[in-house]
């Protein structure tokens, strides 16, 4: 069990706003409701390694005195889905019945625009990378993040035959192709590469580029490196066509970095936060099994049109992936993005770091909040 438990979270609602594959960066499908999970079981409690969990003492107030009281009890919670291997864990918690384990209902949500559906309410939780997420939330999307998932994600590659490109300052002068557009989760990427080896973005061209036809940009020359989702680059990896000079997955500075997390929407998790702890706690439980269990997680994943690929090149990946990182390392992951975003013109320089941790980081999942059921 954690050091502390809260009976519920309100610091979500304390400030106003004005306004993987990669799930929801540069998509236009609307939402259709894909499966549902339903019936009610006991809660359980999971121990687990984040003992030190970062403590939320102040402004903390129920809103309900009992889950049954919670405005959303006995209703489907709706997840937003896609193929991304990024959201293995909670669509692995739907496989291995971990939700109803938890005795909620849920209902997946097939959505190609996952912030936007999230935000506006149309789904309750999504699965996607920190990357992606964090601009658009502080520019008025109305989610916060609250589950650490795993590390990886994203690597900067270049052709295996280019010796000559070794680290990132080897690319000054030349360009580097992004797929997913200027501004999304790649482009930013790349800026935090530069920015962490003290490469002046103004020295590298950034190219919008097609996934389909970003290796081609490398083999012609046009673009000398790529930004890339590890799972799609993972296929040319094992052939020897790319390889990585710079990663989220295997460096060491970033090694340690949640890079997907589960976000909820905002008013969402200030009204249910004991239906979104036991959900998370779920997700949690996914992860694990993930991690446990790589091959028959692909499996299952990929029966149930879960996961898309190659299944022994999808098991390579997942194996990659650290799921070890605890809300603890969830917390310290959106801080180094907020001061990077912040030195890096991404997002407003003018809040503090503490600020916005308050404001977009609420943690569920870990034993942040005890759920309370009516006797």
């Amino acid at each position: 069990m954690k050091n502390k438990k809260l009976l519920a979270l309100l610091l979500v609602g304390g400030i106003s706003l004005t306004g993987c594959v990669n799930n929801n960066d540069n998509a236009d499908e609307d939402t259709a409701p894909a499966t549902e999970q339903t019936e009610q079981a006991e809660t359980t409690e999971k121990d687990t390694a984040n003992q030190d969990n970062t403590e939320k003492t102040e402004d903390t107030v129920a809103k309900a005195a009992s889950i049954e009281e919670e405005p959303r009890y006995g209703t489907p919670i709706k997840i937003g889905f896609d193929g991304d291997l990024c959201m293995a864990g909670q669509n692995l918690a739907d496989i291995n019945d971990y939700y109803k384990e938890k005795g909620i209902e849920v209902e997946f949500v097939n959505t190609q625009k996952g912030k936007e559906a999230l935000s506006s309410g149309k789904i309750d939780v999504l699965t996607g990378e920190f990357g992606s997420m964090i601009v658009p939330a502080t520019q008025g999307l109305n989610y916060v993040f609250s589950t650490a998932s795993h590390s990886g994600c994203k690597s900067l590659y270049v052709l295996d035959e280019n010796e000559e490109f070794q680290k990132t300052s080897d690319l000054k002068g030349k360009s580097v192709a992004v797929t997913n557009g200027i501004g999304a989760s790649g482009h930013n990427t790349l800026l935090r590469f530069l920015l962490h080896d003290d490469v002046n973005p103004d020295d590298v061209s950034v190219e919008p580029v097609d996934k389909p036809a970003v290796i081609q940009s490398l083999q012609s020359g046009e673009n000398q490196g790529a930004v890339l989702d590890d799972q799609f680059a993972q296929e040319f990896l094992e052939s020897g066509t790319i390889r990585p000079i710079r990663s989220l997955t295997h460096d060491e500075d970033f090694g340690k970095e949640v890079c997907c997390v589960a976000a909820f929407n905002r008013d969402f998790a200030e009204q249910n936060p004991m239906l979104a702890e036991l959900l998370g706690e779920a997700i949690d439980m996914g992860n694990d099994y993930a991690a446990e269990n790589p091959e028959e997680s692909i499996n299952v994943l990929q029966e149930n049109n879960m996961a898309e690929g190659d299944p022994e090149v999808a098991t390579d990946l997942l194996k990659t992936y650290d799921y070890s990182l605890t809300n603890k390392d969830g917390e310290e992951t959106l801080r180094r993005y907020f001061d990077d975003y912040k030195e890096l013109g991404l997002i407003d320089s003018s809040k503090s770091t503490d600020d916005l941790i308050k404001e977009f980081w609420v943690p569920f999942g870990n034993g942040e909040v005890e759920v309370i059921k009516k006797d």
